[in-house]
């Protein structure tokens, strides 16, 4: 039933109609999947390696 008190909900993210953006199960678990590559990646650099962000 269409009920005109309740917001409607679509996430941006992945087109899901039961949350928003914010609450995207899917967008957390690629956003923790990227940090642990990025942690991973930094564990494996050379020590002494520089960057144009860290010199």
């Amino acid at each position: 039933m269409f009920n005109a008190d309740t917001p409607a909900k679509c996430c941006s993210y992945c087109g899901g109609r039961d949350h928003d953006f914010e609450e995207c199960p899917k967008r957390k678990a690629d956003a923790e999947k990227e940090e642990a590559a990025r942690v991973a990646k930094a564990a494996r650099a050379e020590p002494g390696f520089t960057n144009e962000f860290h010199p």
